[in-house]
């Protein structure tokens, strides 16, 4: 069925036409670019979208492509960035099945260089919260952060309780939970905390 194009708004690699109809059609600004529409222009709203479901899978692999380009991803992720600017279902299928195939994205290795670079500043607690959000599940979570050294996450807790001590002025619990709140357990806070109180002594005397 023939509709008349009323405007079209490209902003974020997304094209929204809106038709005359009340419809809206939300289109890849790449795939729009292949097929522009104008003002005042007759289209078939249905084929239009069977446009973008037809032809959208090298513009969304090559999308997926750079997206990983930057850093490790988590499927959920490379999934959102798809869905974001609208690429047909279908066509996200299909991308991720090729990125599978060719190990160009794993959870287990975007959760093991989360856990390597999050831990420099965040306890195990805040990690495991951030690769739930992630999308990643929790027993490849928790393997993932298996290869974390308690001294490891000490040194961490250290580090960022000398960089707080003097915000908080040497109080003890005010200390502790402000590592708590970066995802240190209670004791390794606790630890870090005393590990920072007695440097910041030691410095005085």
């Amino acid at each position: 069925m023939m509709d008349t194009v009323t405007e079209v708004k490209r902003a974020g690699g997304v094209a929204t036409i809106r038709l005359q109809s009340g419809d809206v059609i939300k289109a890849p600004s790449a795939l729009y670019l292949e097929r522009r529409l104008r003002p005042g222009q007759a289209v078939d709203g249905e084929a239009y979208r069977a446009f973008i479901r037809d032809k959208g899978y090298p513009h969304a692999l090559k999308a997926a492509v750079d997206f990983l380009s930057l850093r490790e991803r988590s499927e959920q992720e490379i999934v959102q960035r798809l869905r974001r600017v609208h690429f047909h279902e279908t066509t996200i299928a299909r991308v991720m099945e090729t990125l599978a195939g060719h190990h160009l994205y794993s959870d287990q290795r975007f959760a093991e260089t989360w856990v390597s670079r999050r831990s420099r500043k965040y306890g195990r607690q805040r990690i495991a919260m951030e690769l739930k959000m992630k999308g990643v599940s929790a027993q490849t979570a928790r393997q993932a952060l298996e290869g974390l050294e308690t001294e490891e996450e000490l040194s961490s807790a250290v580090r960022q309780a000398e960089k707080t001590v003097r915000r908080v002025k040497g109080d003890e619990q005010k200390l502790i939970q402000a590592l708590v709140r970066r995802g240190y357990s209670w004791a390794v806070a606790r630890q870090a905390a005393q590990a920072a109180l007695k440097h910041t002594e030691d410095e005085a005397e």
